[in-house]
């Protein structure tokens, strides 16, 4: 064998040792899913499986103007990033949030989805000096095996469970491209919750996706007793006060569905210690 050859493994082996565990998984490119907001990012993601329902998710952001990675990130919501995912159906839903990000501006999330399909998976950051960017991503997990009839709340359902806990919802106000206000109760076991504190520096979160185009609207509740425009969402997020006085169970959520037609929505909020998600499905209207 000759110096040339043994040198060529040599480098070989080098360069395999080099690669991290993920390198041989697909890169997936991502679509911009912030309707109404201009794009600013492109996103990849690279999927490791870690098991038959978990797999750990490596999100890379880059400036669309300079074609720079981006490293720096706002925080909103107590993270730099969420990540949210749903299945093709829209009868499961999944919040996440990024661990330690590199110093390349890599995020690492660790995901573990309930069931075996194909999810939509939005990366919902605030890169310095940017604003909101959204990036969704198709992943499939596991192979579904036979047909499912998921649980669907039917539309315009004004009340959706989870445990002891049910919210009544009025979403009748919601119009298509106007800033719009909906009524949420948290009732425990009939009567309104006392046990309610803030997740993630909030009230109450609601995570619009539309069943049509797959937009994406990420808004954030108030107290209903709160001075109007204190707390708003047009597909943005705020930045929450932190008071110490108890969650009230009566809220208002400010959203701007960016246009008409059938939303899967999930209302997040924490009692007793724990996250609850409460699904619905919600008709918006085009403005008059």
């Amino acid at each position: 064998m000759n110096i040339k050859h043994l040198l060529a493994i040599g480098a070989t082996v080098a360069g395999t040792a080099a690669l991290p565990s993920f390198a041989a998984q697909a890169t997936l490119k991502g679509t911009f899913a912030l309707p109404s907001v201009t794009e600013k990012v492109t996103a990849e993601l690279v999927v490791r499986e870690t098991g038959l329902l978990t797999r750990e998710l490596l999100i890379a952001f880059t400036d669309k103007a300079t074609g720079r990675p981006i490293t720096q990130f706002d925080e909103e919501l107590t993270q730099e990033l969420h990540v949210l995912a749903t299945d093709s159906d829209f009868s499961s839903f999944v919040h996440e949030h990024a661990g330690k990000r590199g110093s390349d501006g890599r995020f690492s999330v660790a995901m573990r989805f309930p069931k075996p399909g194909t999810y939509h998976v939005y990366a919902d950051a605030m890169p310095k000096g940017l604003g909101q960017q959204v990036v969704r991503f198709e992943i499939p997990v596991g192979i579904a095996t036979g047909a499912t009839v998921p649980q669907r709340v039917p539309v315009g359902a004004v009340k959706g469970s989870d445990g002891p806990y049910t919210v009544s919802l009025d979403a009748s106000a919601l119009r298509a491209g106007k800033a719009s206000m909906m009524a949420l109760t948290v009732l425990k076991n009939g009567k309104p919750a006392t046990d309610l504190g803030l997740y993630l520096g909030v009230p109450a979160h609601a995570v619009f996706v539309s069943t049509d185009d797959l937009g994406y609207v990420h808004a954030h509740a108030m107290a209903a007793n709160a001075p109007k425009g204190g707390h708003a969402s047009h597909g943005m997020h705020g930045s929450p006060g932190h008071s110490k006085a108890a969650t009230p169970a009566q809220l208002m959520l400010h959203a701007t569905p960016p246009r008409a037609g059938r939303y899967a929505l999930w209302i997040q909020f924490k009692a007793d210690g724990q996250v609850r998600t409460v699904p619905f499905v919600v008709a918006v209207l085009a403005a008059p």
